[in-house]
């Protein structure tokens, strides 16, 4: 006659159970949450390529006044792209943004303080804005062979981690032909750099692979 399990065979099941649970959850929570952030960076650059898109056909990049530090600048350009973009709260330009940006200082990718990321602000010349679908978005200028247009884009908010590389990612305006460029610089996309703006450039390794493997 067959017997059935005993109480400690059944509560030692449990114990395996549990312990196998506890080893595959946290990898499973963070393959979905990469998922997520993907999904979102393509929306991202969908939604910042079609605002792109207006503002060139309406102003082309060959006309703007655009400098590098100079806060003004960086507005005149954000109040092109505003009428093309779904903002539902406006934290102005300047040092005196506030409200649109995690109150944390943002990370590198190699966790130290990331450059020019404040708490509260991504540096003191930007424009600052939050989206319907919940990303937090700015606008700064970077000095190149020419000055040209940088978006900064918090896919999942004001939640964690914050990060260059794993929720923060980077888009430039060409400055010569005005489109948009997922940020591949020499920042790279390497969480063994020790440089603070280590994962600025993972936003075109993430759109080519479909994947946050790093």
């Amino acid at each position: 006659m067959k017997k059935g399990f005993t109480l400690a065979e059944i509560l030692i099941t449990i114990a395996i159970i549990g312990v196998v649970a506890a080893m595959t959850m946290p990898v499973l929570i963070n393959d979905i949450r990469n998922k997520e952030i993907v999904v979102g960076l393509k929306k991202a650059y969908s939604a910042l390529s079609k605002a792109n898109a207006m503002v060139q056909w309406e102003n082309p990049v060959s006309g703007w006044n655009i400098k590098d530090g100079n806060v003004e600048s960086v507005k005149s350009i954000y109040e092109m792209y505003k009428p093309y973009l779904k903002i539902t709260k406006d934290c102005g330009c300047g040092d005196t943004v506030k409200g649109c940006w995690t109150s944390d200082v943002t990370k590198a990718l190699n966790g130290e303080n990331g450059k020019w990321a404040n708490a509260g602000t991504f540096g003191s010349h930007i424009c600052s804005v939050r989206l319907a679908d919940g990303m937090n978005l700015e606008f700064d200028v970077w000095s190149g062979s020419k000055p040209y247009l940088v978006f900064y884009v918090d896919i999942n908010g004001y939640k964690g981690p914050n990060m260059f590389g794993r929720d923060v990612f980077q888009f430039d305006v060409d400055s010569e032909k005005g489109t948009i460029i997922p940020h591949s610089g020499i920042e790279g996309c390497d969480k063994t750099s020790t440089a603070v703006t280590a994962g600025l450039g993972c936003a075109e390794k993430v759109l080519k692979e479909e994947k946050i493997d790093y």
